[in-house]
Formats: structure tokens, sequence, C-alpha cells
């Protein structure tokens, strides 16, 4: 029998022009697996053998094209993130994460079962959005400003994705050798908890790593906000403040 199992850890990022807002949010989705049975030869719990190789380890990445969102004015986003003292005129970031997803190999005999992770897929994805404010209308000097800012933020991440995407497949190739890929025999029942069981301990991984490489994102979003970025934005139009109050 084979079956696959799913799992997903996020976090949400969005950088401000005139402001940067930070948000996490991280959740573990939920486990589900779908398994096609097939006939084993195995006809006694104690000729079932549970020992297995090391999985295979794939990373790719995904990142959709970017959504643009121009339903909020800048006071709402101004207050999204809590003010600051600077009116925000965009946000820019978007959804970054690991997907996986287990194949594994389930052998039965005798209401017991053994599991086995073969092959392990690793998306690491990106969401990229655009919040626009609402105070300005296409086409305007200050809402090419603003989106010409956010772009820059949305490159970054693109970049980031691209660029670390390898060096995850180097970091997780390691724990392949460390993480037993097999749980078994066990009551058939069970299967289901031990295929979530195995690939969480690869997600943990993936998570402590995504929390060690995003102060590095982090960094370079806050670069490109600079004092002197800021300055150049801002020099580009002359109706700011007519268009912020309104």
């Amino acid at each position: 029998m084979t079956g696959r199992a799913r799992n997903k850890i996020n976090i949400l990022i969005l950088y401000a022009f005139l402001s940067i807002l930070v948000y996490a949010a991280q959740a573990s989705a939920h486990s589900s697996s779908k398994s096609h049975n097939h006939k084993s030869s195995q006809s006694a719990p104690e000729q079932l053998s549970c020992k297995a190789s090391k999985p295979s380890l794939s990373v790719k990445t995904a990142t959709t094209r970017t959504k643009y969102i121009r339903t909020k004015s800048s006071k709402d986003l101004t207050q999204l993130h809590g003010g600051g003292g600077s009116s925000v005129g965009g946000l820019g970031g978007g959804e970054i994460g690991f997907k996986t997803e287990g194949k594994f190999e389930i052998t039965e005999a005798g209401g017991k079962a053994c599991v086995k992770l073969k092959q392990l897929e690793v998306t690491f994805y990106a969401k990229p959005e655009i919040h626009i404010a609402s105070n300005f209308n296409r086409s305007t000097c200050e809402h090419n400003a603003v989106m010409a800012h956010e772009k820059g933020h949305i490159r970054i991440l693109r970049k980031f994705v691209r660029e670390f995407s390898p060096k995850v497949k180097v970091f997780l190739s390691k724990y392949v050798y460390k993480i037993d890929p097999a749980i078994g025999p066990i009551p058939k029942s069970q299967v289901n908890e031990a295929q979530k069981k195995i690939q969480e301990q690869y997600m943990s991984k993936l998570e402590a790593y995504q929390n060690k490489i995003m102060p590095i994102l982090g960094k370079r979003q806050k670069a490109h906000d600079s004092p002197q970025e800021y300055a150049r934005v801002a020099s580009k139009c002359s109706k700011w403040d007519k268009k912020l109050a309104q």
C-alpha cells in the first residue's frame, strides 16, 4: 500500500512604504493521507520487516504572480500595523513558507502495519502581494511611486526564495540520515498517525530553519526601506499631503 501525507508552515510578512510592518503567523496544517491497498505477501505480524532505507528528498520553489490589493485607505493600512507616526501608502511582501508531501510505503499483515517514508517533497513557496492605499487613483504620480517602491520588496522576496531553495535541501539532507523513516509494527488503525509523526519531524526542522533565515530576509527588506529611498520616493510627487488626507 502507498500513502501520502501533506503538511505546511508559513509566515506572512508585509513591508510598508513610509513604515515597516512585520506580521508573522505560523500554523501547522492538518495532515491527511490517501491510501491505495494492495495484497501483501506477508501473513503474520512477526514476519513484518519495518526496516527502511533513507527516503529520497526533493526541494522545489513555487512563487505565485503578485496579487494587487487596493481596498484599504492609507488610514486603514496605518492602523493595521499600529501607526508609528507616519502614514502608510502601501505594503509589499506576502506569505512565505514550506509545504511538504510525504510518500509512504505501508506493509500490512495480521492486523499490524509498517509505515515507511519513501520520498519527501518540499516546496519553498511565496505568495507576493502589494497593498496600495485607495487614496491614490491608478496612474497618478503617487500611485506609481508607491507601486515602484513596493515592487522592489517583491523582487527581494522572489530572489530570496530562489537563493535559499538549494540551501534548504542541503540543510534537510543531513536529517535524512538521522530521522528514522519507519514506524512499526503498529495497529493498522494508527497508520495515519504514524505518517504524520514521521513527517512532522522534518517539519520541525524546517520550522527551525525558517526561523533562522527569516531575519536575513527582514534585514534585506529593511535596507530597501532606507531614509534615502523614502526621500527619493517622496520627491517624485507634490500632492502627498492632499492625497493622504482624503
